[in-house]
């Protein structure tokens, strides 16, 4: 399956009453990640340590035409995720290609056990022009992101 590994950094003020880091919290790491798979760093931040992602979507929210929106978050927590100075790895693919939308599966893990998921996640994130209406997703686009198409994840009920 085509994925990207993301790490993200752990942060102290993460953690609720109970030493985990907090559900809220969980959902601004996966979308840490998926802004840094998706959207383009600028020239001016190229080189010293910041690289392009291979996914690079043709949006953001600098003045482009094109632009997303966040359709629904879905997270299954499967373990405690402690804190951790060397932070945790968001794995992250494509699970489905709609008209106007794109599904993102993720798995969060520890450094080095990339074989045990702590949480299981989904965004849908529907693409939209400047005036807020939904844009198909073309076929150049579709062409992009198809090596990064995966199985979609299986949630309990």
């Amino acid at each position: 399956m085509a994925h990207i590994d993301i790490p993200v950094p752990l942060r102290w003020s993460d953690l609720d009453a109970y030493g985990h880091v907090n559900n809220a919290a969980l959902l601004t790491l996966l979308e840490e990640a998926r802004i840094h798979a998706f959207w383009e760093v600028p020239q001016e931040q190229l080189g010293g340590g910041t690289e392009q992602s291979p996914i690079v979507l043709p949006v953001s929210a600098d003045g482009r035409d094109l632009l997303t929106f966040v359709a629904s978050n879905r997270i299954e927590y499967l373990k405690p995720v402690e804190y951790r100075r060397d932070g945790a790895v968001v794995r992250l693919w494509i699970s489905r290609l709609g008209g106007a939308s794109l599904t993102v599966d993720y798995t969060l893990h520890t450094p080095g056990r990339m074989d045990e998921a702590l949480i299981r996640a989904r965004t849908v994130v529907v693409l939209v022009d400047s005036s807020g209406r939904p844009t198909r997703i073309d076929d150049d686009m579709r062409e992009r992101l198809a090596p990064w198409m995966g199985e979609p994840l299986t949630f309990r009920d």
